[in-house]
């Protein structure tokens, strides 16, 4: 009885991770515009800035520093409107 409760669980919690949304660029554009964060920093080339996994740090580092509290969906919707609109990383 436990093992059919454990695969309930597990089966549960699978679904859940792949039901969360597909970063909403429109959001992230939103967000961005009506954060302190520093434009020119993350829309500009920038060495720090190499690929979606560094964009994404930096847009959490602004995130920590200046204190706004983003929830992940809402860091990755912000990634994803700088990525499409200035970055065009794969």
């Amino acid at each position: 009885m436990k093992a059919k409760a454990l695969m309930i669980l597990c089966s549960g919690l699978l679904l859940m991770q792949t039901a969360q949304a597909a970063p909403n660029p429109a959001n992230g554009q939103i967000l961005f515009v009506n954060s302190p964060c520093d434009t020119e920093a993350l829309t500009t080339p920038n060495p720090v800035i190499t690929d979606t996994a560094s964009l994404e740090k930096e847009v959490r580092q602004c995130d920590i520093s200046r204190n706004i509290n983003w929830y992940d969906d809402e860091i990755k919707d912000v990634v994803a409107y700088l990525n499409q609109t200035y970055h065009k990383f794969p």
